[in-house]
């Protein structure tokens, strides 16, 4: 049996460099026929119809696609399907009582502390720092180098950008966007965008996410 990585951009790539048996991976995209991961090329089976189709070898999946909202799409899809792989680095840092949710994966370099909920399909990325009785909620990107204090909620889909930071106690929405280098000091409410030092919101940017 396979562990299916549907997907075939950057992101497909670090996934592969999670799974222990690298033999037992078979790819699968919609645009692309192959992958080069290295010096290795990897031919690309077919789209999700082909990946439905040959379920009967398929152990588990896991869904290579930084986007969201494309993300959640393809999640509902194949999880009438298949079990999905949730994918811990073993250079990161998942402390006592942490719950981690279906299909999401911990890339090095991350810590989550004790007693935070990870949401299913989400993505953890390297270096991010999660501390103690946080929830972030399904099909969420928490990217590299965000730093999130203790006792905050990240709504489903949301995005935390680059190098943002969140204080202890916030709320953030569902379909939120947090744009890279910010600071979160306060609640931010569904379907925002915000940036800067502090966060404010940019309602010119609301429209477009």
């Amino acid at each position: 049996m396979f562990i299916a990585i549907y997907g075939s951009g950057g992101h497909a790539k670090s996934i592969y460099n999670l799974i222990k048996n690298k033999k037992k991976i078979i790819f699968f995209d919609e645009k692309k026929n192959f992958l080069k991961i290295g010096s290795e090329i990897f031919s690309i089976k077919g789209g999700i119809k082909k990946l439905i189709n040959e379920k009967n070898k398929i152990s588990h999946v896991v869904i290579a696609i930084g986007d969201n909202k494309i993300r959640e799409k393809n999640y509902k899809i194949l999880k009438k399907k298949f079990k999905f792989a949730t994918l811990i680095h073993p250079k990161s840092n998942c402390a006592y009582g942490v719950k981690i949710g279906d299909g999401t994966v911990v890339m090095p370099g991350s810590l989550i502390n004790t007693d935070s909920v990870i949401g299913k399909n989400c993505i953890i990325n390297c270096n991010s720092s999660i501390d103690h009785d946080c929830v972030i909620k399904d099909h969420t990107h928490i990217c590299p180098g965000v730093i999130i204090g203790g006792n905050v909620t990240v709504g489903k889909n949301s995005w935390i950008g680059l190098g943002s930071k969140i204080i202890q106690n916030c709320v953030i929405g569902d379909n939120v966007f947090v744009a890279a280098g910010s600071v979160v000091i306060k609640n931010i409410k569904s379907n925002s965008f915000v940036k800067g030092v502090p966060a404010k919101y940019d309602k010119k940017k609301l429209a477009k996410f």
